[in-house]
């Protein structure tokens, strides 16, 4: 019988990977609140702060709590009103009155009580909450996560992608040390968590043991992202504070958050090894797992240009559709196994290998699938095109050069 959890925040940047990996592992999730696009998991409505369904959790292992309020922070601060500091304590009640043993908070490595961003204070104002629960021995486990890479550019990662792409950068917090975490490497502590059996404490560290200062944790971002170096430029945090309050204030300028700042400039590195030990976790080297990911990148890049060849002809050279197919492709994992090269530089070879009968399962099948969809939106280039009855035998030609191949190859690209 599969396991079964329960999740909030599955739509965010953490929660979207968390449920395919989840997914991947046989589990079956239930989501709470808003599912990640194209996700057909069991969801159920809800809001921090309401009292979720008793339903929600028949016959669940385990909930994974990652739905944070921004705004709340914004508007009641770190006091006993805001809703993730209530809204969390109603949700384990209610989940611990459905039946389950098991409640794991997503916390952060700026968990503190002195935090100087409302963030910081909020997470472990929660953390003290849940702890304080009568059941809570053994039952609940706040991972304390650090800083998430990889996987989509979204969230915090995205902000730290775009900075990358900048040659100077002035900057706030160079110095302070971060712990990077790859996004399924957070996601995998998180699993581990809620399916094991309870051995952890109750609060676990899941970030890099070997922490490196900001600084340089944008600059190698760069090098991985861009081959190039980065000139950083020390910014006074009240320098920095002023700007964020004239960014709200300036028409079409970009709004940048005191949150964040304040959040970088009380960031400070806590103890994991010990904790990644007992959760079974060895992290890979971030700046190797920025690199694989740059690699895959472009090979998808590389794909992309070549599928759309092949079902469109050489007219199709939108930038624009290139990059929309390499996304999609990048959301399937069976699509992580890459073309052969050989038909990347020549995608007329794949008509020798296209099966016969087009089936789902099918890896090639459901990459020219795609190609197809995002060639028939996008326009192609005017291209000189021979008398119709020269191209229909050509085909012709083509076709039964190609068939033998195809009844004998076709099963290779499953």
């Amino acid at each position: 019988m599969p396991q079964r959890l329960v999740v909030t925040g599955a739509s965010g940047y953490i929660g979207a990977r968390l449920v395919e990996r989840a997914r991947d592992r046989g589990c079956e999730v239930v989501i709470l609140g808003s599912a990640p696009p194209g996700c057909d998991a069991t969801t159920i409505p809800w809001r921090l702060g309401e009292v979720p369904r008793l339903t929600a959790f028949l016959g669940a292992n385990a909930v994974i709590h990652l739905a944070h309020n921004w705004a709340s922070d914004s508007v009641h601060g770190a006091g006993p009103e805001n809703p993730n500091l209530t809204g969390t304590q109603v949700l384990a009640d209610t989940a611990r009155g459905g039946g389950l043993t098991r409640f794991v908070f997503a916390s952060s490595t700026s968990a503190r009580a002195e935090a100087l961003n409302t963030y910081g204070k909020i997470k472990f104002a929660i953390e003290q909450r849940l702890q304080a629960l009568p059941w809570s021995e053994g039952r609940i486990f706040c991972a304390r996560i650090g800083l998430v890479y990889g996987g989509p550019e979204r969230a915090q990662y995205g902000l730290m992608a775009k900075l990358a792409s900048l040659p100077v950068l002035p900057m706030i917090g160079l110095n302070r040390e971060v712990q990077p975490i790859h996004v399924d490497e957070a996601c995998d502590a998180l699993l581990a968590l809620a399916l094991e059996r309870p051995r952890y404490g109750p609060t676990v560290v899941v970030a890099s043991p070997v922490p490196v200062t900001f600084g340089a944790w944008l600059r190698t971002l760069r090098r991985a992202r861009h081959g190039r170096g980065m000139l950083l430029l020390p910014v006074p945090i009240r320098l920095a504070l002023a700007g964020c309050d004239l960014s709200k204030r300036i028409p079409f300028l970009p709004t940048v958050e005191r949150e964040r700042v304040l959040g970088l400039a009380g960031a400070a590195a806590m103890p994991s090894a010990g904790d990644l030990a007992t959760l079974g976790l060895w992290l890979r080297d971030p700046v190797r797992a920025l690199m694989e990911n740059r690699l895959t990148r472009r090979r998808l890049i590389a794909e992309s240009r070549a599928l759309l060849r092949y079902v469109a002809g050489s007219g199709m050279r939108s930038p624009g559709a290139i990059i929309r197919l390499a996304r999609g492709m990048r959301r399937d994992p069976s699509f992580l196994r890459a073309l052969p090269a050989v038909a990347v530089r020549w995608p007329a070879l794949l008509r020798f290998v296209e099966p016969i009968r087009p089936a789902v399962p099918h890896r090639l099948s459901r990459r020219l699938h795609l190609a197809a969809v995002v060639a028939e939106s996008a326009p192609a280039a005017p291209a000189r095109r021979a008398p119709w009855f020269i191209t229909v035998a050509m085909q012709l030609i083509l076709e039964a050069i190609a068939t033998p191949f195809r009844l004998m190859f076709g099963r290779l690209t499953a």
